[in-house]
C-alpha cells in the first residue's frame, strides 16, 4: 500500500534490531519530526509499556483495544504521519494492528443513505473531542477538505475521544453523535485490514487519510510483554502540508 494514495504502508519485517534509533533515523529521512507533549526534542519517541492499570492518557499501554483513530486527534495541530515499530511482539500473539484508508471509509459510507447523511453531518458539525476525563473538550469537524485544488477529504476521528468530549460538554453522549460515531466505526470495520504485529514489523500511517487501531494486548503477565516505539512527523520532505484547521 502507498502512503500517499492509501494513507498507510506496512513492512512485516522492517528490522529486528534491538534499537529504536533506526526508526528515529528513518523518520528524520522522511520528514520533520513532531515532538509529542512530554517528550524530549532530542529523542521524541514514545515507548509502549502495557500495564493492567494504564490510565486514559496512555491508551497504547492499556490491555483493551484502542479503537479506530488517528493520532493526536484532540490537538489543533497534530502530526501528519505516525510510525510504529514492534521491538518485541506480544508473547501470546495478541496486539495486531488494524488499518483502513479514509478514502475507502468515505466510499463505504456513501453506499447507503444513512452513511451519506452521516458524512454530511460530520462535514457540517463540529464535535467535542477530549482525550481524558480532565481535558476541556475542543471542537473539530470530523470530515475536512485536505489540499487545494484536489478537494480530497480527510478525517479526524477517535470514537473514545468524541464520546468523552460529549460527556464533558453535554453531560451525556447525544444520540445523534453516538449514531454518527457508530456508523463511522461500522463502516471502518467493513473496509479495514488486520496486520500482524510481529517483532520487527513497521506501520506508517497518514493521520488525515488513514485510521488505525491496536487490538487487545497482554498485560500483567510474567512473560516479556509487547513493546513498540512510536515516532511522528510534522511534515514530509518535499510535500507542503495543508493547514490543520482550514
Amino acid at each position: 500500500m502507498s502512503l500517499l494514495t492509501h494513507g498507510w504502508f506496512y513492512l512485516p519485517f522492517f528490522s529486528t534490531a534491538q534499537s529504536a534509533h533506526m526508526v528515529f533515523e528513518l523518520a528524520q529521512a522522511l520528514g520533520r519530526i513532531y515532538v509529542p507533549p512530554g517528550c524530549s526534542s532530542g529523542f521524541p519517541l514514545i515507548k509502549t509499556q502495557p500495564t493492567v492499570d494504564a490510565d486514559d492518557s496512555a491508551p497504547f499501554d492499556q490491555p483493551a483495544a484502542i479503537g479506530w483513530h488517528n493520532d493526536f486527534s484532540t490537538h489543533k495541530r497534530r502530526p501528519v504521519v505516525s510510525l510504529a515499530w514492534i521491538a518485541r511482539a506480544d508473547p501470546l500473539g495478541l496486539g495486531a494492528w488494524r488499518v483502513a484508508s479514509c478514502d475507502q471509509v468515505l466510499t463505504e459510507l456513501r453506499r447507503t443513505p444513512e452513511g451519506m447523511e452521516t458524512v454530511r453531518f460530520l462535514e457540517a458539525t463540529p464535535l467535542p473531542f477530549s482525550f481524558t476525563r480532565d481535558d476541556s473538550p475542543t471542537f473539530f469537524r470530523v470530515v475536512e477538505q485536505r489540499g487545494v485544488p484536489s478537494g480530497r477529504l480527510g478525517l479526524r476521528f477517535y470514537g473514545r475521544a468524541i464520546r468523552q468530549g460529549a460527556l464533558l460538554a453535554y453531560g451525556e453522549v447525544p444520540p445523534l453523535i453516538e449514531h454518527a460515531v457508530s456508523v463511522v466505526e461500522s463502516a471502518t470495520d467493513n473496509v479495514g485490514k488486520t496486520l500482524h504485529a510481529r517483532t520487527g514489523s513497521l506501520l506508517v500511517v497518514d493521520n488525515w487519510h488513514a485510521f488505525h487501531d491496536r487490538q487487545a494486548q497482554s498485560a500483567g503477565s510474567l512473560l516479556p510483554l509487547r513493546c513498540s516505539w512510536l515516532c511522528f512527523l510534522e511534515s514530509l520532505h518535499g510535500i507542503r502540508p495543508a493547514n490543520d484547521v482550514p
